[in-house]
């Protein structure tokens, strides 16, 4: 509310504002990595309580067993060896802190890194994002992984950087393969038409074939991960074991929603003319991404697959506001604009919870 009153009476982009919003920006930061990383072990966390039972396991059981660790550092070996770690030496509440560390703290320095002292805004729109929270308490190891990738995908310029961050960030979580290959693809293939041609082709393939496309792709052997498999070859399973999957099938609110930021994307890149190589680089990897997610839809927790894009949501949307003028009255419009980026996190959390 505050951001829309700054944008709404104009001085979102004075200098004084900005500084204002960077110091309270770093206040934020801190409180958020506390309230998210100091929170209960309870089952109103989705998955946390799972974390935690394991947490627990290994503590009974490997207590000083270096061996025990050594084993689980395969894989996705950087989230085994910070688990490893505090299994060694601290509490589930250490380990949880340091896991938010790592999801909100990663995601705050790429904000600066991409939008310099206007990087509060842009991070609290990545926050307004409705998966935000989610995956920073039940899907907390992809959180954590994406938010590593992101940073890495700003190092741009700086190729030992952005691959040492990918590294890392699939060690964290395989999935991030995922962004990696979307990013070497946009890297090369720079015309975004290519990429809404190929997501249009996807929605149409989808609705045409149904679940039969995700089960291909289950069954190809190409992705060695079994977690993919089980999700698409036993949706139906899963769906009437849990209530949790209910919404398993074609979501139209899903599609719309990752429709968004392509509209505004090609609005700015083809009747604004907006041209700006991050920005495009950024808008591909999440088309095609998301072009990914399509073909999967029909698994079970289809959403997990449709976040390893929306992950790239918040800057899609914001990215241009904050680096070039295009309207006098642009102020007003990034007013209007912010709640209806928002509406869908309202809608899924109140609404629809």
């Amino acid at each position: 509310m505050v951001t829309i009153y700054q944008a709404g009476t104009g001085g979102i982009y004075a200098s004084s504002t900005v500084r204002l919003d960077s110091m309270a920006g770093f206040l934020f930061v801190v409180a958020l990595i506390m309230y998210m990383g100091a929170r209960p072990v309870s089952p109103e966390f989705g998955d946390t309580i799972n974390y935690a039972m394991e947490f627990q396991t290994l503590q009974e059981g490997e207590a000083g067993n270096w061996k025990a660790q050594l084993t689980g550092m395969k894989g996705e070996w950087l989230f085994a060896a910070i688990l490893h770690a505090w299994v060694q030496y601290g509490t589930v509440h250490d380990y949880f802190l340091t896991c938010a560390v790592v999801y909100v703290g990663a995601l705050a320095l790429s904000c600066y890194r991409l939008f310099g002292t206007r990087w509060f805004i842009p991070f609290l729109i990545a926050c307004a994002m409705f998966t935000f929270w989610v995956y920073g308490v039940n899907g907390i190891r992809n959180g954590m992984a994406a938010s590593v990738m992101i940073l890495g995908l700003t190092f741009r310029s700086n190729l030992k950087m952005l691959f040492l961050c990918a590294l890392l960030a699939i060690g964290l979580h395989k999935s991030m393969m995922l962004l990696a290959a979307a990013g070497a693809c946009a890297w090369f293939v720079t015309d975004t038409r290519y990429y809404v041609v190929a997501w249009i082709c996807c929605v149409l393939a989808v609705i045409l074939a149904g679940p039969a496309i995700g089960e291909m792709i289950a069954s190809s052997g190409f992705f060695d991960d079994p977690r993919l498999t089980l999700y698409i070859n036993q949706a139906d399973e899963l769906k009437a074991s849990s209530d949790l999957f209910s919404s398993v099938g074609f979501r139209w609110d899903f599609l719309l929603y990752s429709a968004l930021p392509i509209v505004t994307g090609c609005y700015f890149l083809f009747r604004e003319e907006y041209r700006d190589v991050m920005y495009t680089w950024l808008l591909n990897i999440y088309i095609a991404a998301n072009a990914f997610w399509i073909l999967c839809m029909y698994a079970a927790f289809s959403n997990r697959f449709a976040q390893l894009s929306w992950f790239l949501m918040g800057f899609v949307f914001i990215y241009p506001f904050f680096k070039q003028r295009f309207w006098a009255d642009q102020e007003k419009k990034l007013a209007c604009f912010i709640p209806v980026i928002y509406a869908f996190t309202f809608y899924m959390n109140i609404y629809n919870a």
